[in-house]
């Protein structure tokens, strides 16, 4: 009977009870969080399975053909872009080809024109003011002179239609311009037609190899 008043009395055995329930708490919230952690198995049949991994390959198949088909459709659109831009910047190229002759005509006879008598520099003067307005008019669409006089020859720009022999100038140089070439938005619609210098000494030597 004492001995069991004693222990009970005992202040250290409190202490370690707690100890001990904090001690099995924390053990058990441990093992709860490994299992939380755990992935969770679930039994299902082959067939299943199988109709799983088809039913994801057909989605994974659904997915590609829309990522293609939208690049297609993005690819579409910038090619009826272009073709857009392409169809307004030269959907005139007929009209101006046609007007061209009228322009050079102009030209012509702006210059053979003359300006000495007041009824004839009247008519020049008529003449040039017509020319302007139209080649004003056409270069708002993109009309543009190439420059010739002057400049190296090009054969992707000029068309030589005589070769001069000078003695002053380079060699395959552009002296004259017999008809003027143009540009229509970038792209040569004609060709200038002009006269190219040559050196007589490099003529005299390819007739002596000739001869």
């Amino acid at each position: 009977m004492s001995e069991h008043k004693k222990e009970e009395s005992d202040p250290t055995s409190q202490p370690r009870e707690r100890e001990a329930v904090k001690d099995g708490k924390e053990k058990l919230h441990a093992r709860l969080e490994e299992t939380e952690k755990k992935p969770e198995l679930v039994q299902i049949l082959k067939s299943e399975h199988e109709h799983f991994l088809n039913n994801a390959r057909v989605l994974e198949d659904m997915k590609d053909r829309f990522l293609r088909s939208a690049a297609d459709f993005e690819n579409a659109k910038k090619r009826l872009a272009k073709e857009r831009e392409a169809f307004f910047k030269f959907a005139l190229e007929g009209l101006v080809m046609e007007l061209l002759p009228v322009l050079d005509n102009f030209e012509r006879a702006v210059a053979h024109i003359g300006t000495r008598e007041e009824t004839t520099k009247q008519i020049h003067d008529g003449f040039l003011l017509i020319q302007k307005q139209l080649f004003t008019a056409l270069s708002a669409r993109g009309l543009k002179q190439l420059e010739t006089v002057g400049k190296p020859f090009d054969p992707h720009l000029h068309e030589a239609v005589e070769h001069v022999i000078s003695q002053d100038r380079q060699e395959g140089i552009v002296i004259e311009e017999v008809l003027p070439g143009y540009e229509l938005n970038g792209k040569l619609i004609r060709p200038a037609k002009v006269k190219v210098s040559v050196q007589q000494e490099m003529k005299s030597e390819h007739g002596n190899e000739h001869e």
